[in-house]
């Protein structure tokens, strides 16, 4: 079972918490899960997710997700997910929802270190989001 806390640290906070909390469940569907997963969900600025990406990967850049799994949180930047949506022709909802899954894998010790591993984690986001959204 998943149990999903969402924070919202930008001004416009989204009404997108039953689409990510079945984003969650799904993840631990999809992966056989025996365990409960707790996570805890951030919406934050470019300049709050740069500074973390800063200090935790040392890029000073922005990112779209970051993810710690020694406190199961992952921080979405919403500016960020809106101009790759427009990039990748994808709802924003989507876009979130695919970083957020992709934030999942991560806390669950998923990498992308080579392509193999990289298609991998994109073909299971991909899977997930289309199953969620086919039941919408």
């Amino acid at each position: 079972m998943a149990n999903l806390a969402i924070t919202y640290k930008i001004k416009t906070p989204l009404t997108w918490g039953s689409f990510l909390n079945r984003l969650a469940q799904e993840t631990v569907n999809y992966l056989k899960l025996k365990k409960d997963l707790e996570i805890s969900l951030v919406f934050v600025s470019p300049q709050k997710i740069r500074e973390y990406n800063r200090i935790y990967r040392q890029k000073d850049m922005i990112t779209d997700v970051l993810s710690f799994s020694e406190v199961n949180e992952i921080l979405i930047c919403l500016s960020q997910a809106k101009k790759q949506a427009k990039e990748n022709k994808l709802s924003v909802k989507n876009e979130v929802g695919w970083l957020f899954v992709h934030g999942i894998l991560h806390l669950l010790g998923k990498t992308h270190e080579s392509r193999v591993k990289l298609q991998k984690m994109i073909k299971i986001q991909d899977e997930i989001l289309l199953k969620i959204n086919k039941s919408d």
